[in-house]
């Protein structure tokens, strides 16, 4: 029995390193997008994720590509 796997949605995460904490503990903060195009490609993503980042306040620390399929079985 063979599985299908059909792309379903794509997310674009972008984690921002905020300071500090009174432990000095890292305050890390998330912004997510859904709706990411599977057919970008992962350097035009990050650039994409880089250029958005310096809009905001914080440093990014990391950029996160998740991907979610619908897997069923070939009929």
């Amino acid at each position: 029995m063979a599985v299908i796997a059909n792309q379903a949605d794509s997310k674009l995460k972008l984690v921002f390193n905020a300071g500090l904490d009174e432990e000095n503990k890292d305050i890390m903060k998330n912004k997510t997008f859904a709706n990411v195009k599977p057919a970008m490609t992962n350097e035009n993503l990050y650039n994409l994720a880089v250029s958005m980042s310096n809009l905001q306040t914080y440093t990014l620390s990391k950029v996160v590509r998740y991907e979610e399929y619908q897997l069923s079985n070939e009929v």
